[in-house]
Order: C-alpha cells, then sequence, then structure tokens
C-alpha cells in the first residue's frame, strides 16, 4: 500500500517532484536549443563582420563609394611628395600610388621605422565618406628580406 500525500502544488516540494519525474525536461530542452540557436546566429554575423577586402590602389579607386564604411587592406606605394606630419610624431597622412592612381590615408599611430617615400605599404583601416583610408595598421614591406643573399666563398665561380 502506498502513502498518497496532499500536496500544494506551488510548493518547492511539488517542484523538485515533477523535475524528478521528467515533466520540466522539454522546457530545458527548448530554453537549451533557443541558446545554441542563438550562440550558432552570433557566431555567423561575427564571423560576416570581420571580412577584410584586399585591393591594390587602383582596385579599390574603381571600387569607389562602394568601399565606404568597410574594412580594406590596400597595398601600394608611398607617393613622394605627400606625406604630412613630421618623424616620431602621431597622425600622419600620405598618399598611396599605384598604376596612376591614388589614395589618401591617415594614420594615428607610431609608424614604422622603415616608412619612408616610394616604398611598398600595405594599409589596413575604414574607408571614410571622403575616400580617406582611416588606417588602423600600416606595414612596410622590407627591401633587405627580397634582394639576393650575397654571394659566398663556397659557390662555384662561372667558368669561361
Amino acid at each position: 500500500m502506498t502513502e498518497q500525500y496532499d500536496l500544494d502544488p506551488d510548493s518547492p516540494i511539488e517542484a523538485e517532484l515533477e523535475e524528478e519525474s521528467g515533466k520540466s525536461t522539454p522546457w530545458l530542452l527548448i530554453v537549451g536549443l533557443l541558446m545554441a540557436a542563438v550562440g550558432v546566429a552570433f557566431l555567423v554575423m561575427d564571423g560576416m563582420g570581420a571580412e577584410t577586402y584586399f585591393y591594390t590602389v587602383d582596385q579599390a579607386v574603381a571600387k569607389g563609394p562602394d568601399l565606404v564604411g568597410q574594412k580594406v587592406r590596400i597595398k601600394g606605394k608611398v607617393e613622394p611628395g605627400t606625406i604630412v606630419g613630421n618623424d616620431g610624431e602621431l597622425h600622419r597622412k600620405f598618399n598611396v600610388i599605384e598604376n596612376g592612381k591614388s589614395i589618401a590615408v591617415t594614420y594615428d599611430k607610431a609608424m614604422p621605422d622603415t616608412f619612408d617615400e616610394d616604398m611598398e605599404v600595405v594599409v589596413e583601416g575604414v574607408v571614410s565618406d571622403d575616400m580617406i583610408v582611416e588606417a588602423n595598421e600600416v606595414l612596410v614591406k622590407c627591401p633587405s628580406r627580397y634582394e639576393g643573399a650575397p654571394p659566398t666563398a663556397h659557390q662555384p665561380q662561372a667558368s669561361l
């Protein structure tokens, strides 16, 4: 013979008994699935916003207003005579040029040591309404890494 207890449905004991019997499991499953769906949606949306397109200067200029507000990387050479600002100071302005097209760049951080006119650079930043790249990173191609190694004594001499 089993004993029957008359419990208040709002009592914590009744809720605990419901949990043990599995009646509340569908709600936990639904909440879990909703949280998983929100997490996946966040990851997809975050991944879409992290895209950075790479262009040469002439490609970026050809895109025009389509680039406004986008995060881009642009490769070109520092146009001679366009650097505004002094060495060792922040907030520099310059133009990057390639194939006869140029685009203005502003940069508020310290410039790389090898930054100079006519150097190949890659600037990364957001394009403003005025078609100025507000760079958050400027990379300078290091010419010494791409030069040939000096001849060594062990290399065979060309015979005549």
